[in-house]
């Protein structure tokens, strides 16, 4: 729990080391976040037309209750970010990286239009690029971690595979699993096979 919103949880899928360009996790952060491209999909929601904005939001909910209750979270999660100080800032957007949605930035920026003071109204813009940077730099750092992850998957299982096919199991060659035993001690002497090593194989297995 905490004073923050709930942080939402959600299984990623990961590409396989050798496979033809799948989704990457920030790809999929992306699409959950703002959608596809990230930055001008985002932005474009931020600095839209008001009337448009009002259409977006309209179209992105069912019925009027829902969009009620969900306007409610999203000013709330807006008023916890401008009271918040840098420090918190940070803590607030990772804890809450699912929430930053189309609809929360379109919210936002009616948020603005109803600004009557131009000091308020900058605040809240200085808000939205420090969010929009934050959001960005947790994607960046999810990316790299998840390639490092894949980079020590295909380091492990490169024994068993074969130019031009799949990884064969159990292995043809005895040695083959000897060789891997020792490249996944070496590796956990590293401090490589962390959480995030393991969510890549579970991804893997779902492929």
């Amino acid at each position: 729990a905490g004073p923050h919103m709930a942080t939402a949880t959600a299984s990623t899928s990961l590409r396989p080391p050798p496979s033809p360009s799948p989704p990457r996790l920030a790809g999929s952060l992306r699409q959950w976040c703002w959608g596809i491209p990230t930055h001008s999909s985002r932005r474009r929601a931020f600095h839209a037309h008001p009337r448009k904005r009002n259409t977006f939001l309209c179209a992105a909910v069912k019925g009027p209750e829902e969009s009620f209750k969900k306007t409610i979270e999203v000013d709330r999660l807006i008023d916890m970010l401008r009271d918040a100080n840098p420090r918190e800032l940070d803590l607030i957007v990772v804890e809450n990286i699912l929430a930053f949605s189309e609809g929360f930035w379109v919210r936002l920026a009616a948020r603005i239009d109803l600004c009557k003071l131009d000091d308020d109204k900058k605040d809240y813009e200085e808000l939205a690029e420090n969010v929009m940077n934050i959001v960005d730099r947790v994607v960046h750092k999810t990316d790299e971690k998840i390639e490092q992850s894949t980079d020590v998957l295909k380091a492990i299982i490169s024994p068993v595979m074969n130019e031009g096919e799949d990884a064969m199991w159990p292995p043809r060659n005895p040695e083959a699993l000897i060789l891997m035993e020792k490249e996944i001690s070496n590796r956990e002497k590293e401090g490589q096979l962390d959480e995030s090593f393991l969510s890549e194989v579970n991804a893997q297995l779902r492929q």
